[in-house]
């Protein structure tokens, strides 16, 4: 029989699956939508964009919601509220509508995460988080390739409305089971900090802990190269090598996803075992990551042929999974355990903030400067960003860790 903690792994993934799937689902299809609405490029770029602003804008209420509300109903409500979106973005009448919808989906979809890492983070010690959380964050690569790779064939097949109504409607349908699931975990799972409830002091006091401050900038340059090739490469392929829509969709979603899935399991099992004998274990292994990650950036937008393209975004995707899979167990070795929501909608304000430039820089770039030049300008910025986690790990990490041990 699955033990209860690695039950609870299972369920939220298939939610983080469907999560990722209803952001996904509108980047393959924008070339449909812009010749439906009559869409610019700039537009374009503003779809991604928008979503990741509300959500980030979002983010610190939603975390604070986490550490003192039901996560539980923060969960479902999430799933069942995002979903409900998706579906009314099929039923768009109009391109004014469909960012609309894009906007509250970034508001819903933000209470998930924060509740979602607390409920994980309270089933597994540090001993196993790190794996845990891979196991999850596998499920983005899942939702990613799905809703590419999906939404590009029933588009084609069908209507580019069905592709969101489908989606969305499998959504809703989930939520019976998964709520029915959390209803009987173990108390401990839904604990909180009672004498300590978050407020909006306590997300500015986060602030103050360098080794978040640190987290937060490498998060944000992460998620800003990750939603730039989640965004525009399908475009950037179907541009480049004049594949069809359903053939961008796929290379662009699957191959990527396929790298990112190996990384995690490998990184979370790497910062799991090496955290036993070295306590920063999850800041070496992004530093890593993030020397890794910049040359294969840039070799994705130099590709002189669409097979070393791939390869490319493959190894992209394994050492964005290193990333993925412990930027939050990274933050919480040096936040208080009674913080862990809190802290998760910190890393979203980051993540999301900085990162909805990347769809919107996107746009502007595809006609001028080209998306390939400003994803080498975005392997600079990794290669300067693991300067900084190296810093971090030498001057902040052990006097954060100590501290937040002993709240």
């Amino acid at each position: 029989m699955i033990r209860p903690e690695w039950s609870l792994i299972a369920f939220l993934w298939m939610a983080y699956v469907l999560n990722h799937a209803d952001r996904q689902v509108v980047y393959t299809l924008l070339p449909s939508l812009q010749k439906e609405f009559a869409y610019s490029d700039q537009t374009l770029g503003l779809i991604g964009a928008l979503f990741l602003w509300v959500y980030g804008l979002s983010s610190p209420i939603a975390g604070i919601l986490g550490d003192r509300f039901s996560r539980v109903k923060l969960v479902v409500g999430s799933l069942i509220i995002w979903s409900t979106f998706t579906v009314l973005s099929g039923l768009a009448p109009n391109g004014t509508a469909l960012l609309a919808c894009r906007a509250l989906l970034g508001v819903s979809e933000s209470f998930f995460m924060p509740a979602a890492f607390a409920l994980m983070a309270n089933a597994h010690g540090p001993e196993t988080r790190s794996r845990a959380i891979a196991i999850f964050a596998s499920s983005q690569m899942v939702g990613v390739a799905l809703g590419g790779s999906l939404s590009g064939w029933i588009a084609e097949l069908f209507h580019w409305r069905a592709a969101f109504l489908a989606l969305g409607a499998i959504g809703i349908l989930f939520a019976l089971p998964l709520w029915l699931f959390l209803r009987t975990v173990p108390p401990h799972f839904t604990a909180m900090d009672t004498a300590n409830p978050a407020s909006f002091r306590s997300f500015g006091a986060l602030f103050k802990i360098p080794s978040i401050r640190v987290v937060m900038v490498f998060v944000g340059i992460a998620t800003f190269g990750l939603f730039l090739v989640y965004t525009w490469l399908p475009t950037f392929l179907y541009d480049r090598f004049g594949i069809g829509l359903a053939r961008a969709g796929f290379e662009a979603s699957v191959y990527p996803q396929i790298g990112t899935a190996l990384g995690l399991l490998t990184g979370g099992f790497l910062a799991d075992k090496i955290y036993l004998r070295n306590k920063a274990a999850r800041f070496w292994i992004i530093l890593i990551a993030f020397l890794g990650c910049a040359p294969c950036m840039y070799l994705i937008g130099i590709g002189p042929t669409l097979g070393a393209t791939r390869i490319a975004a493959m190894c992209f995707g394994f050492f964005a999974g290193f990333i993925a899979g412990n930027q939050a167990p990274s933050a919480f070795d040096v936040v208080p355990a009674s913080q862990r929501a809190t802290a998760v909608g910190v890393l979203n304000v980051a993540g999301a903030g900085v990162s909805g430039f990347a769809p919107y820089l996107g746009g502007l770039a595809r006609r001028t400067i080209g998306i390939g030049n400003l994803m080498g300008y975005a392997a600079a910025m990794y290669l300067a960003c693991s300067t900084l986690i190296f810093y971090a790990i030498v001057r902040y990490f052990d006097r954060d860790h100590e501290a937040a041990r002993r709240s």
